[in-house]
């Protein structure tokens, strides 16, 4: 049973970007105050639009905050910046929106390098305490892949484990981890579940390109779901479609209806969950994707 439907980062409708950023060298007190000033006036602009069209569900950028888990960030943006961020708690309060954040591929717990392993940590931090910040509910989550195979899958596993046991609380009460399509299936991340308390977000596109050992979709997915407790919140799941130019994994401009339409067949009956969309054109796919699930309602 799906609740809501949510969109990534920029919205292409107002023309809205939540992710200016400069370089290191560039990186003065005063560029980043411009930058944060910047940001967050069009994190507001898209949070108004979201509630115009009834669109509780939203992935914020990681780059809200350049360099927040820099050391060249020196400033109090937090403080700084506490006008802007009561007005937006105040509207993701007013609406229930659900914001949650996926850093990039650099943030890598399971590395052997141990300077990588300290660089994610932070930035684990530097997220969470945005979210705080923007949406104090823990049901706003931190979406993380588990990383890498390094030429030993049970070690890199395990690693895993050990980093994420010695989270901050912070990070812990946010923390939800991916399946993907190249190192670690659904069968995988649910056994790290099991041994982290981390829930689980279940992405079908990546699910299909890398399928577990368990072929009943159904169960996989009711089994990911089952990993939500009530203070997560309902589950989340991932939809993307394969792009046109051919290289496995990248996502297209839009959902397929057939790649919905797939989806929703083995979705656990009566089991209510939020669906993020991985898509090109953001907020426009979105409102095709609304349109698509009528059009599916209507022939069941």
């Amino acid at each position: 049973m799906l609740r809501h439907l949510g969109y990534v980062g920029a919205n292409l409708t107002i023309d809205a970007s939540t992710a200016r950023t400069c370089r290191l060298a560039n990186a003065t007190p005063d560029r980043l105050r411009q930058l944060i000033a910047a940001n967050l006036a069009d994190l507001e602009r898209v949070l108004a639009f979201n509630a115009e069209h009834e669109i509780q569900l939203y992935r914020m950028s990681s780059q809200v905050i350049p360099f927040a888990s820099h050391p060249v960030s020196t400033i109090d943006w937090a403080d700084e910046f506490a006008e802007s961020f009561a007005r937006i708690r105040h509207v993701s309060a007013k609406h229930h929106f659900r914001i949650s954040m996926h850093p990039g591929q650099y943030t890598v717990l399971n590395s052997p390098n141990p300077a990588i392993v300290s660089a994610s940590i932070a930035e684990l931090e530097a997220a969470a305490r945005l979210l705080d910040e923007v949406h104090d509910d823990p049901s706003g989550k931190i979406v993380l892949h588990v990383g890498g195979v390094y030429g030993d899958r049970a070690e890199s596993l395990r690693r895993f484990e050990t980093v994420s046991k010695g989270l901050p609380d912070l990070v812990r009460r946010r923390l939800v981890i991916e399946n993907d399509d190249t190192s670690y299936s659904t069968g995988e991340v649910l056994s790290l579940s099991e041994s982290t308390g981390f829930p689980i977000v279940f992405d079908w596109f990546h699910h299909t390109i890398r399928p577990s050992e368990d072929p009943d979709h159904t169960r996989m997915i009711a089994r990911c779901f089952a990993t939500w407790g009530e203070a997560d919140g309902v589950p989340k799941v991932h939809i993307s479609s394969q792009s046109p130019d051919g290289r496995v994994g990248h996502h297209s401009d839009e959902i397929d209806p057939a790649d919905l339409a797939a989806f929703l067949d083995h979705v656990p009956p009566e089991s209510p969950f939020d669906m993020m969309i991985e898509a090109k054109k953001k907020d426009l796919a979105l409102m095709r994707l609304r349109d698509d699930l009528r059009a599916i309602s209507k022939k069941g």
